[in-house]
């Protein structure tokens, strides 16, 4: 069961991550789409191994 939130992709803070970039963009509010993409581990996605990796 542990390894099962280890394989899954954070989806929702990435879309946080992309909210708050498009709306960083366009000069809104966006500080709070970056904070809520960093919670709900949207970071995550750029830590991740790579798919040949040997490690369990």
């Amino acid at each position: 069961m542990e390894q099962a939130k280890t394989k899954g992709l954070p989806l929702v803070g990435i879309i946080f991550l992309l909210l708050g970039v498009f709306k960083f963009i366009n000069g809104d509010d966006w500080i709070v789409w970056i904070i809520l993409g960093v919670l709900f581990g949207g970071l995550g996605v750029f830590s991740r191994k790579q798919k040949g990796s040997d490690e369990q």
